[in-house]
C-alpha cells in the first residue's frame, strides 16, 4: 500500500479538513482544557481549578472540623455542579470533535490511524 502521504497530498488533506473545521465549542475546550494548553491560555483553566479547589477544601476541612452541615452542603453542591458541567462540556466537545474527524476520514477514505499519521506528517 505504501506511505499514506503518497496517496493523500497535503492539499487533499487540507481541503477535507477545511470542509469540516472545528466549531467554537470544540476550539474553546481544546484551547483552554487540553494537555497542550499554552501558558498564555491558562486563565480559564486555572480559574475553574481554583474554584473547584476552594469548594473541595471547604467541604473537606468543614467535615474534619465539624462546620455546620449547611456550609458543607453548599460547598459540596457547588463543587458537584461545577465539576459536572465541566465534565459534560468537555465530553461533548470530544464527541463533536470525533464526529468531525470521522467526516474528514470518510471524505478521504482512510482509517483513524492513517488520519493520525497524516496529522503527524503534515503538522508536526
Amino acid at each position: 500500500m505504501g506511505n499514506i502521504a503518497d496517496r493523500i497530498s497535503k492539499e487533499q488533506f487540507d481541503a477535507a479538513y477545511n470542509k469540516y473545521p472545528p466549531n467554537k465549542w470544540i476550539k474553546f475546550a481544546f484551547k483552554y482544557f487540553s494537555t497542550n494548553t499554552e501558558k498564555k491560555d491558562f486563565g480559564a483553566k486555572n480559574t475553574v481549578l481554583y474554584v473547584l479547589l476552594f469548594f473541595f477544601i471547604i467541604g473537606f476541612f468543614g467535615t474534619i472540623f465539624g462546620l455546620p452541615v449547611k456550609i458543607i452542603g453548599i460547598a459540596t453542591v457547588a463543587y458537584t455542579i461545577i465539576l459536572s458541567v465541566l465534565v459534560l462540556y468537555l465530553f461533548s466537545a470530544v464527541i463533536l470533535n470525533n464526529i468531525r474527524v470521522n467526516k474528514i476520514r470518510k471524505v478521504l477514505g482512510i482509517t483513524k490511524e492513517e488520519y493520525n499519521n497524516l496529522v503527524d506528517i503534515y503538522y508536526s
